[in-house]
Formats: C-alpha cells, structure tokens, sequence
C-alpha cells in the first residue's frame, strides 16, 4: 500500500487584514465546524476553528483542477474529514507543519483509525492565508498536485482551521475500498475463479461450502496459513492462502490450482479484519482445491 505525503509552507507577509476579514467561522449548529476553547487547546484562541466553508471552497477547486486534467472528482468523506480534523488540530496546537507528531501516529494508521477501508492514502499540509490562494499554491507545487490529481484516489477529508490571520489546511486522500461481509467477499472469490476457469476453457469448479474454513481465515494471522495435511482438510490437493485489500485480487500462484485440470472442487473462507500489519483493513482468505 502506498502512502503519499506533501508539505506546503507559504510565509505570509502583509497579508493579516485580509485573512482577518473572514467570515467563515463556527458555530454550533455547523456540524462540520469545530472551535477550539482555551482549555481545549492549551494555546488556542477563541479566534480558533474548523472552517466548513473554507474546506468546501478547496473541495471545489481542487474537483474543478481535476475535471480540466480529466480525473474523476474526489467525493467527501466523513472519516477521512475527521482524521483530517483531529491532524489539524495537533497543528495548531504545536504551530507547526509536520506529517506526523512525537506521540502521533503515522497517517496510515491514522486514516485506518478512523474506519476507512482503503488501498492508497495521501496528505497534503499546508499553512495559507485563504482557500483560494492554498489551493493556488499546492497545484504549483509537483508533490502537492500529484496527491491532488491522483487518478487512484476517488474519496478525502479536508480540513481549514484557522489560527488568527493563517489557516492551517490538511488534505486527506484515499483510495477507498467497499467493506463486504464474509459471504459476500467469498462470493466474489468463488465468481473470480469461475471467469478465471472459463478462460482457460477448463469444466466449472464446484463449490463446497465450508464454515470452518472462514473460522480458520480469520486466526490465519496469528497462527499462520491452514495446511492441507490440518484435520478435517486431509483430501486438499492445493492449499491456497492470501491476504489483500481487496478479495478478488487473487495472487499469481492461484493460476496453479485454477488452471489444473486435475481439479474438480474447492472451497473458499474470508475473513475480514483490522490488524497491526493491515491498519487499513484486509481479507484474510483461504482457498482449498480438491
């Protein structure tokens, strides 16, 4: 999984009473705008807050910049805006541009945190005086406009929170995945071999359901792949076990067993998990041809 990260620090230099002339600021019933009180923030001021205006203007821009480059837009994504939000804060709260804090987790924790399900991941930090001019700024730059532009992200998070006359601007980006239940992530294996079959012109295998099979999917991180020779999976000819972000993505050994002609059953477990190694969600499958 790939995990992209941009910083965009812009010096700001007679520019205070334009960025104090706003009028995006928060309140309590803007569900999206957060301000921060004193006591919250130890250095924050009342002036402090979570712009939904602001974000929603570079939400704007940066879907304009990517429909001119030919790019799917990128849709709001409530989790992503809250990693987004807490990212922000840490920020402000420490005046400083940063990725990642001491104590902080990484992004991809982070983002796998907040529930996202998820292949790539990208941020862009920057600290600006309007969304306009951030925006402006983060396109001229190669890092930002990649993260920007990416034709794999398709969901983000964007949060402005403004510190007096500067905005502090974090961007969230993510190659979001759907989320199945184990039938259903089985079901879409079990339709994978079936096209993989047909290609190569070989009788369709029969399916055997096997409830302990998923069971053993789901233990397969900490004990380690079922062996065919593990009771009650003695007659297996081929054992295969993988993990992915997404089920379908079957590894290139499975060619081995799918395209034998030798078989004629197997069985598909999946199991869908968060782990230390996979923060950001993956399957756990286990497939047995007979």
């Amino acid at each position: 999984m790939r995990v992209l990260v941009s910083i965009s620090v812009l010096l700001l230099g007679g520019v205070c009473a334009l960025a104090c002339d706003r009028t995006d600021e928060a309140s309590n019933s803007t569900p999206q705008a957060f301000q921060l009180s004193t006591a919250a923030s130890g250095r924050a001021s009342a002036n402090n807050v979570f712009a939904a205006r602001s974000a929603q203007e570079i939400l704007h821009l940066v879907n304009q910049a990517r429909a001119q480059a030919g790019e799917a837009p990128l849709m709001f994504d409530q989790a992503l805006n809250l990693a987004a939000q807490a990212h922000g804060r840490e920020m402000l709260q420490r005046r400083e541009l940063s990725h990642q804090f001491p104590g902080e987790p990484d992004l991809q924790l982070r983002l796998g945190q907040s529930g996202v399900h998820f292949n790539q991941a990208g941020e862009n930090v920057a600290l600006d005086y309007s969304a306009q001019h951030a925006h402006q700024s983060l396109m001229a730059s190669d890092e930002h406009r990649r993260n920007l532009l990416n034709p794999s992200f398709n969901a983000v998070g964007i949060a402005v929170v403004w510190d007096r006359c500067q905005m502090y601007v974090v961007q969230d980006f993510a190659q979001r995945l759907p989320t199945y239940a184990a039938g259903q992530a089985e079901d879409l294996i079990a339709a994978k071999v079936a096209t993989l079959r047909n290609q190569t012109q070989l009788p369709r295998l029969n399916r055997l359901k096997s409830r302990s099979l998923a069971e053993a999917s789901c233990s397969m991180e900490k004990t380690g792949p079922v062996h065919a020779t593990a009771s009650p999976y003695a007659n297996v000819r081929y054992v295969l076990s993988y993990s992915n972000a997404e089920p379908e993505a079957l590894p290139p050994s499975a060619g081995n067993a799918i395209g034998n002609g030798q078989m004629k059953d197997f069985s598909v477990g999946a199991c869908y998990a968060r782990t230390e190694k996979h923060p950001n969600g993956a399957y756990f499958v286990t497939m047995m041809f007979y």
